[in-house]
């Protein structure tokens, strides 16, 4: 029931509260890029349970079927969208990494339960492990919904991996009309117009402004208190609707890991992360809109 297409999005699905928002979450963006949801439940079971209660696993798999069908048919019904459903067994976030690459999906959208359930558990401590592995964007849900995308917070540090989230925001924005608000701290007791910090967000200002995106700049003096914290302050103080953020790579071309900023915002945040996979860097000399390939081909 899968499909075999490049334009789709795979939904980690598990008929719990946040895996139902993380369907919601996906209609606008399924929309927008004009692609097909994949709704992934994966049964997870040691070798144990399988080998001597194989007829259990084949009741509840028969159960999450007829669910997912009907769940299909009635979004399908709803939203104009194409719906189809796989179900896995294993573990969930070798299961969600591979049928990832397996349909070439754009984007996993996932909630995070941090549930505990028996053979339900799925989501929760699974977030981190695809979106390490993951190829394509993982938008990880913990908390509410966000319907739009109307302010999008872009923190910046001083990495040259700005492309693609740069690209990202300037991609959202044109369809959902969104004010980006790129955020930073000060590494130390620099004066904030001599900081490398300050010119690197006055730079990406000048890009996104160039291409038609409001944006508002916000960088914090440096305290104890953890720049993820400050992020996730004003993130609250203006009711943003989505973080974007960079894993990093490692040295080899399919390992990466999750710095530590990124895994604390992607852990605490009560609204959507965008996590965005690396491609390559910059050049020294070079601007973020001359190396710019939109990431989504959505521009």
């Amino acid at each position: 029931m899968s499909p075999q297409r490049k334009n789709c999005i795979l939904v980690c699905i598990d008929f719990q509260e946040q895996s139902m928002i993380a369907l919601r979450q996906c209609f606008d963006l399924a929309k927008f890029i004009k692609a097909e949801v994949l709704l992934l439940y994966v049964i997870e079971s040691n070798d144990f349970f399988s080998g001597f209660f194989a007829p259990g696993l084949d009741k509840v798999k028969d159960e999450v079927e007829e669910r997912l069908q009907n769940l299909c048919k009635q979004m399908n019904e709803e939203t104009g969208i194409p719906f189809h459903y796989s179900i896995e067994n294993g573990k969930a976030y070798e299961r969600i990494v591979f049928k990832a690459e397996e349909i070439n999906a754009r984007f996993i959208v996932m909630g995070k339960n941090g549930s505990n359930q028996g053979i339900k558990r799925f989501l929760g401590s699974n977030t981190i492990h695809v979106i390490s592995e993951s190829k394509c964007p993982v938008i990880s849900i913990k908390g509410r919904e966000s319907i739009g995308y109307k302010k999008i917070v872009l923190p910046l540090d001083l990495s040259k991996r700005t492309r693609e989230k740069v690209g990202s925001a300037i991609s959202f924005s044109k369809h959902f009309g969104s004010e980006v608000h790129v955020v930073s701290v000060l590494s130390g007791g620099v004066f904030i117009q001599r900081s490398r910090i300050y010119k690197k967000m006055k730079k990406v200002q000048k890009e996104l402004e160039s291409n038609g995106v409001p944006c508002v700049l916000k960088l914090y003096n440096k305290t104890k208190q953890p720049d993820w914290e400050r992020v996730l302050g004003y993130t609250n103080e203006i009711n943003a609707d989505l973080i974007m953020v960079m894993t990093h790579q490692e040295g080899r071309a399919r390992d990466y890991y999750i710095g530590s900023f990124s895994h604390h915002i992607i852990n605490e945040s009560e609204i959507p992360v965008l996590s965005i996979i690396p491609s390559r860097e910059l050049d020294e000399d070079e601007t973020v809109i001359e190396a710019l390939v939109d990431p989504f081909d959505m521009v």
